[in-house]
């Protein structure tokens, strides 16, 4: 079943005469019979009642009629939307900590200035993500880690600091050093996280951290550590309710944990106006929020 074989097949049903319906599209009246006869073949029966030169709707046309109607005229409309460039979808792959602490305050704000726009976010962690827009399965990816992949463009949105935390107060403030601070309990993001790959590009060489539990959610860690003579390291934006209230920030001598943020997009990706406008403002406004929890 073909598009045009549906579109011949509504105009039978509208002028009744196998001839007018040939002349109103500038086909013969054999191609017109033909095309009606391979949609009924593909349906398995008779959409019409043929009685010598007589073309009758029967009961099973007059099914798919009121079947197909509505579909039709769906596609009429996307049709005339992609034209008028008046419809887009766009799917943005964002990393964790971004996905849950930066992004939701921003996605009202692009859903009110871009109403003609359909926008899907699906949580991922960095790894995913850059396979996801590798793939053509995402438009934008928002990512914690600093990569380089020759097939992806990538935007600093900006620098981001990570802190160690541990739920015991008594220790809030401290400066451990490396020897003492891996052989403590340490509850961490899972493989393939740009929180756990920025830790480990820090740390010296060598480091064997005591490793407890791995965990895939943020939110998680936050609470399993809280309170608790635990240890982990995050993003300081994704702290700014627990920090010095459950979660108490220790240092670390002559080490630190810095990077950037980044918007990801495939370097053959199609930059029209739209997406160009989108990523514009999720650079602003990333960066805004973004300031708000760190300052």
């Amino acid at each position: 079943m073909t598009l045009k074989q549906i579109e011949y097949f509504l105009k039978v049903c509208e002028l009744k005469q196998i001839s007018e319906c040939s002349e109103h599209f500038g086909i013969s009246q054999s191609a017109m019979s033909i095309a009606i006869k391979n949609l009924e073949k593909s349906l398995g029966g008779n959409l019409f009642d043929r009685k010598g030169k007589s073309i009758i709707i029967n009961e099973r046309g007059k099914a798919f009629l009121n079947s197909i109607t509505p579909i039709y005229n769906r596609v009429l409309e996307i049709q005339r939307n992609m034209r008028n460039a008046s419809m887009y979808d766009i799917f943005i792959a964002s990393s964790q900590n971004i996905g849950n602490y930066l992004l939701p305050w921003l996605l009202s704000d692009l859903i009110k200035n871009s109403p003609d726009t359909n926008l899907n976010v699906k949580i991922q962690n960095t790894e995913e993500i850059i396979q996801c827009i590798k793939n053509n399965v995402c438009d934008i990816g928002l990512v914690e880690d600093d990569i380089i992949d020759k097939d992806v463009t990538f935007t600093k949105i900006c620098k981001d600091e990570l802190i160690i935390v541990t739920g015991n107060k008594e220790l809030e403030g401290k400066t451990f050093n490396v020897e003492e601070i891996a052989k403590k309990d340490w509850i961490i993001r899972e493989k393939g996280s740009g929180t756990r790959n920025i830790l480990f590009k820090n740390l010296p060489k060598n480091t064997h951290l005591n490793i407890v539990l791995e965990l895939s959610s943020t939110e998680a860690i936050k609470r399993s550590v809280r309170n608790n003579d635990l240890f982990t390291c995050l993003p300081k934006f994704a702290l700014k309710c627990e920090l010095g209230n459950g979660l108490y920030e220790v240092k670390l001598k002559d080490v630190s944990f810095t990077r950037n943020l980044y918007l990801a997009h495939a370097k053959d990706k199609d930059k029209n106006s739209r997406f160009m406008d989108i990523t514009e403002s999720l650079l602003n406004k990333i960066k805004t929020r973004y300031d708000e929890l760190t300052l």
